[in-house]
C-alpha cells in the first residue's frame, strides 16, 4: 500500500508541474512478446516465456524545448504475466515505472510524424499476494525502454522494447529480469 501512496504522490507532483509542461500523454499497451530472461538463485531458476497477458497504462508529461526534441517524465502501471514457483503459477512482479523520457521526432511538417524514444528510470515492484505467499519480496530496480512510433494529430502508436530488473529477497534470493515487446496506442492532450 505504501508503494501506491508513492505513485499517487508522484502523479500529483507531476500534475502540479503541468503549467510548465506543454502536453500530457495517456497510453495503453499490451505485450506482444516477452520473456523472463533470468532468475538467479541457488534454489530457483527459470528462463521461460511468461504465461498469460501483460499490459500497461502509462502517463507522460512532455515538453518540447527545441523543435522535434521532446523531453518529459512518466509513470504508470505494468501488469506482468505469470511465472511458476514451486510448480504453481504466481503473479510475478507488477511494476510501477518512474522514468525520464526523451523523444526525437523526424518530421514536424507532415500529418504523420515518426519518432524514436528512450525511457530511463526505476522499476518499483508491486508484488501480488500469491508471490508473497511463496516467501518472496522484491526491491526497487532498474527500468528502461527503447522504441519508436508514429504520431497522427493527437493519436500515438508505438512499439517498444522494455526491460525491468528487480532484486528478490526471501526464500528465493537473487534477481528477476523481464523483457517485453509492447505495442501501445495513446492520446495526447494540450495543457
Amino acid at each position: 500500500m505504501k508503494k501506491l501512496y508513492i505513485l499517487i504522490f508522484f502523479v500529483y507532483y507531476i500534475v502540479s508541474l503541468a503549467e510548465d509542461t506543454d502536453k500530457i500523454e495517456f497510453r495503453l499497451g499490451g505485450n506482444i512478446a516477452g520473456k523472463y530472461k533470468e532468475v538467479n538463485t541457488t534454489n530457483f531458476k527459470n528462463n521461460s516465456e511468461p504465461k498469460g497477458i501483460g499490459y500497461e497504462f502509462i502517463v507522460e508529461l512532455i515538453h518540447e524545448p527545441i523543435l522535434n526534441l521532446i523531453t518529459g517524465l512518466g509513470t504508470g502501471y505494468q501488469r506482468e504475466s505469470e511465472i511458476r514457483v514451486k510448480g504453481k503459477n504466481c503473479g510475478v512482479i507488477d511494476t510501477i515505472p518512474i522514468y525520464a523520457t526523451v523523444k526525437y521526432r523526424f518530421n514536424d511538417d507532415g500529418i504523420y510524424k515518426p519518432y524514436i524514444k528512450l525511457n530511463l528510470g526505476v522499476s518499483i515492484p508491486y508484488t501480488k499476494s500469491e508471490l508473497e505467499k511463496t516467501g518472496v519480496t522484491a526491491e526497487t530496480g532498474f527500468y528502461y525502454s527503447l522504441g519508436g512510433g508514429m504520431e497522427y494529430k493527437n493519436m500515438i502508436v508505438d512499439l517498444s522494447y522494455q526491460y525491468n530488473r528487480n532484486k528478490l529477497d526471501g526464500d528465493y534470493d537473487g534477481k528477476i529480469e523481464t523483457s517485453k515487446l509492447t505495442l501501445g496506442i495513446g492520446y495526447r492532450l494540450d495543457i
